[in-house]
């Protein structure tokens, strides 16, 4: 009888805890959302939205531990709308040399059956395109290692049917944050579509706090 009041306990204790945590989360993301939500973070003229994929939390750690260096990224965004017709300029360039850099340039997306997920330690990406895409996105552990990865270019590739997969109309483009945690299929080719032109993308890398 003990026993089972002594398990009992345990087991209360437990989901206690796990409760807690969860609230604090549950908290914590609240409070992270409405920050990003409030665009204090925004230069004038940057009208883009954040993607719902954003994990929140990270964002704001992240960008107040860096401040400085996220401010001047967005600063490089500021007059971007949803055909960045203003970036003509096509190439990378250093937004502070060593830690925060810009990559203009036209593609065209990738097929389905072509792309694969990838995933970055030492910079987080944050990435623009115009057109109509798809976006992958996987947060698990459990991904299939295509390549390892490379310390020397910041990727490793992956593989998991668990990702989820964001539609972007092309009259409205979002900003895409994709930290360390965030395994991804950068802007491809929706099965089906055919693109008459090439599109544009903006990559900004910044370093990881």
């Amino acid at each position: 009888m003990i026993k089972k009041i002594l398990l009992l306990i345990t087991i209360i204790a437990i989901g206690n805890i796990v409760y807690a945590q969860n609230t604090k989360k549950s908290r914590e993301e609240k409070e992270a959302y409405k920050w990003a939500k409030s665009r204090v973070w925004a230069p004038k003229g940057l009208k883009l939205a954040l993607a719902p994929c954003t994990n929140f939390i990270e964002f704001k750690k992240q960008y107040f531990a860096n401040k400085e260096i996220w401010d001047k990224a967005f600063l490089a965004l500021a007059k971007a709308d949803k055909d960045l017709t203003y970036y003509t300029q096509y190439g990378k360039k250093d937004i502070v040399k060593g830690k925060c850099n810009i990559n203009v340039s036209e593609y065209t997306p990738k097929q389905p059956d072509k792309v694969r997920l990838e995933g970055h330690k030492k910079f987080i990406d944050i990435q623009i395109s115009t057109g109509n895409v798809l976006w992958g996105v996987y947060n698990g552990e459990d991904a299939d290692v295509i390549a390892q990865y490379n310390p020397n270019t910041d990727n490793g590739f992956y593989k998991s049917s668990k990702a989820i997969i964001y539609e972007q109309k092309p009259n409205k483009p979002y900003i895409y944050i994709f930290f360390p945690a965030d395994l991804h299929i950068p802007s491809y080719a929706k099965e089906g579509i055919r693109y008459d032109k090439p599109l544009k993308k903006i990559v900004i890398k910044i370093e990881n706090k």
